[in-house]
């Protein structure tokens, strides 16, 4: 019943309700310099940079992921504004949530689509990842556009051609993004090793495809800022926005239970290949962004087996989706109560503890007529929060002389002593009678250098 009113709704409807779904969003997000994701800062910085010509010290950042592609639009019509890329997120979010609903309706069901879009729409991790500018949407939206973008590959194969070209490109984005973005280049081989069109394309894609996920880990030489052998029962309960063991354990109970339920399916499925690798190759880093994509393959194939389930029940449409029914209004009631804790955060202007040190640091900034510096174990967020100059934290160094001579010219170190090297650790140590602390709090220490 469902399958068939689903069909009947005309494709412009969706768009209105998803134009609809990214202004309520918007309304639940905060637009200063807050809560951003470093490695998106770092991409929005060097547009900025560029398009505003203005010589700062990003680029001895190192090269960003291959976000900063996507944002080059936001640097040469809207440098500077922090409101600009979030609506360009939700874009993308938008994006990515209709790609996976017609994705879903073509290999799944139309009930499925519909359910397991709609609840992702409703997500917290989803919101989150819009809110931070984080990599879970972004991978979200090459999945999704992987897919399509093969299957119309196919359909009209034409050799080293446009399409050819923008699978190799979704290819190295991904894979600067997260570890977990290995498995689309994974995927996209495994799937041109079962079903080639034609020999000679076969190899195309898979020389292309070495060439690019090799082109793009040399020149990003891994990844950053990542949460490495995270906890992923801690993982999961954060991005569900409960941050109790409980929920984690049982998220991740389901996310087995829909793995080995739906084993055959996803291997035989690109974007079940996709999820299923993304799973195995993100597990090293399970973070928010592995979080979500381990979430949204307990929606779609959650979904489609527990639809299944409540089928094979005697009776009307009640016995026959009671389950589904009630399954719905409990993860949305979850869902609602996460994203309403989450509104009242931001409206509150409530920060987490490393931008409540970041914001310690800003107080320092504004005092224009001292000199200011900063080495930062967060160098785009800083740079982002106190409009000045910030390096990253130097590497260790042989002696504390030597590496009072690597900071000459730093004022003040802000980081977190608990994730920094153990070598650098025992420098600072070592030079502390030659600083002061400003802050210490449990997102980190601010130190201030003592003029030489």
């Amino acid at each position: 019943m469902l399958d068939y009113l689903t069909a009947r709704i005309p494709a412009h409807y969706w768009i209105l309700l998803l134009l609809l779904w990214g202004g309520l969003v918007l309304l639940t997000l905060r637009f200063d310099a807050y809560g951003l994701d470093e490695n998106a800062a770092q991409a929005l910085l060097l547009n900025w940079s560029i398009a505003g010509d203005v010589a700062n010290p990003i680029v001895v950042f190192g090269a960003p992921d291959f976000r900063a592609l996507l944002y080059i639009p936001l640097g040469i019509y809207w440098p500077g504004s922090v409101v600009a890329a979030k609506v360009f997120t939700v874009l993308i979010g938008f994006a990515a949530v209709l790609l996976f609903y017609r994705w879903s309706a073509r290999q799944l069901t139309a009930e499925v689509a519909l359910i397991s879009s709609g609840l992702l729409l409703i997500a917290p991790f989803m919101l989150h990842q819009i809110d931070s500018l984080g990599a879970g949407v972004y991978l979200l939206f090459v999945f999704g556009a992987g897919v399509w973008l093969d299957d119309t590959y196919c359909a009209t194969p034409r050799p080293l051609g446009g399409k050819y070209f923008l699978q190799l490109l979704l290819a190295a984005i991904a894979v600067t993004l997260h570890p977990a973005g290995l498995a689309y280049p994974a995927a996209l081989v495994w799937r041109w090793y079962q079903q080639p069109v034609d020999t000679r394309q076969q190899r195309h894609i898979y020389t292309g495809v070495a060439l690019a996920v090799l082109f793009a880990l040399l020149l990003r030489q891994g990844w950053k800022n990542l949460a490495w052998w995270s906890s992923p029962i801690e993982t999961l309960a954060g991005a569900l926005g409960v941050y109790s063991p409980w929920l984690g354990w049982v998220a991740g109970a389901l996310l087995i239970l829909a793995v080995l339920a739906g084993l055959r399916r996803l291997m035989s499925d690109f974007m079940g290949q996709m999820l299923l690798a993304a799973l195995a190759l993100g597990a090293f880093a399970a973070d928010a962004v592995w979080a979500t994509l381990a979430l949204t393959l307990v929606l779609y194939y959650g979904s489609a087996q527990l639809i299944a389930l409540n089928q094979k029940w005697r009776g009307g449409f009640l016995a026959q989706r009671g389950l589904t029914l009630l399954a719905i209004m409990l993860i949305s009631l979850l869902f609602m109560s996460a994203n309403k804790q989450h509104y009242a955060f931001n409206k509150a202007g409530a920060l987490s503890p490393e931008d409540r040190l970041i914001a310690r640091l800003v107080e320092e900034a504004r005092d224009t007529e001292r000199p200011f510096r900063a080495a930062s174990q967060w160098p785009a967020r800083t740079m982002l929060a106190t409009r000045r100059a910030a390096l990253p934290l130097p590497p260790p160094a042989q002696d504390a002389e030597a590496f009072l001579k690597q900071i000459q010219g730093v004022t003040h170190l802000i980081f977190n002593p608990y994730q920094v090297d153990k070598a650098l650790a025992r420098n600072l140590a070592e030079t502390s009678s030659e600083m002061e602390t400003v802050a210490r709090e449990s997102g980190g220490v601010i130190l201030r250098v003592r003029a030489q």
